[in-house]
């Protein structure tokens, strides 16, 4: 069980981010959670306080949006100043478009919400990480991490599809997870992606009634889905292995294309250039 740790979560204010959220507070942890939605991120804090008015931890909500590059950093530099040492980033977080839309900074959104922005977050925050005794970061990703990394349509401006977009940018996540496991260890930061399974939550949110309707059937509960993930924010990093992808609380084989590091520094370099104006400050993320 952890105790009195920092850690900064996205995806927290509804499904398995929240009930993974709502434990590791009441396990006496500090849960940073950013939220685009402050009546939502207000409404988590109360649940919390109503389910556990004894808890050691607590629940804290800064406003911020990962459609919005702008948004991230001034989040980030909000919760640098507050929070000196962050002993988790928890990019949870993650959207599935059933057409192509654009965030203000002109990115295909499930491009920028799934992978961009969390590895603007982990970039900024941290000198923060870095400072902790077991530190770590740990990406929501999914079973539907097949194919390839469409490098000559990255965004899919042409020929748009829901499903390809939202299976690449998984992919996107294991490949970045492993390729960072060797840099980061130079700063005892671990890293890890991992698979919840199909679960009820808001991720089709967007999707037509019978989308929706699958999701409801097939998905699991909440509860569920949100096992993995809190065993990993809860069990040490020398119990576990970096780089790697979790489901059902273990490492579990990936698809041949996610061990491809030539597309995981590829795919980083392409999404480094989509971040410039933010690389003021130095970090192994993007070196």
């Amino acid at each position: 069980m952890s105790e009195g740790k920092f850690i900064f979560m996205t995806g927290a204010t509804s499904g398995l981010g929240k009930v993974s959220a709502i434990r590791a507070a009441n396990n006496g942890d500090t849960l940073i959670i950013l939220a685009r939605n402050k009546i939502k991120g207000e409404a988590l804090k109360t649940e919390f306080n109503n389910q556990h008015p004894n808890a050691l931890g607590k629940i804290e909500i800064i406003e911020g949006n990962l459609n919005s590059l702008e948004s991230v950093y001034s989040s980030c530099s909000t919760i640098k100043s507050k929070y000196p040492v962050i002993d988790m980033i928890v990019n949870n977080a993650g959207i599935m478009n059933f057409k192509f839309k654009q965030t203000v900074d002109k990115i295909e959104e499930t491009l920028q919400v799934n992978l961009v922005s969390p590895l603007l977050i982990c970039h900024l925050l941290f000198d923060n990480l870095k400072k902790a005794q077991n530190p770590k970061i740990i990406f929501t990703s999914s079973g539907l991490h097949q194919g390839e990394i469409n490098f000559r349509n990255i965004e899919f401006k042409n020929s748009f599809s829901s499903f390809k977009v939202y299976r690449q940018s998984k992919l996107g996540v294991i490949l970045i997870c492993r390729l960072l496991a060797k840099p980061l260890k130079d700063h005892n930061v671990s890293i890890y992606s991992q698979h919840p399974g199909m679960v009820r939550t808001n991720l089709g949110r967007n999707a037509g009634w019978l989308s929706k309707m699958v999701f409801y059937i097939m998905g699991g509960s909440p509860e569920k889905g949100s096992q993995t993930l809190s065993f990993i924010m809860e069990t040490s990093n020398l119990q576990l292995k970096s780089g790697e992808y979790y489901y059902n609380n273990k490492v579990t084989e990936t698809t041949k294309e996610s061990y491809d590091m030539e597309a995981a520094k590829k795919l980083l370099k392409i999404i480094g250039k989509f971040l410039e104006k933010y690389m003021n400050s130095e970090s192994p993320i993007f070196k």
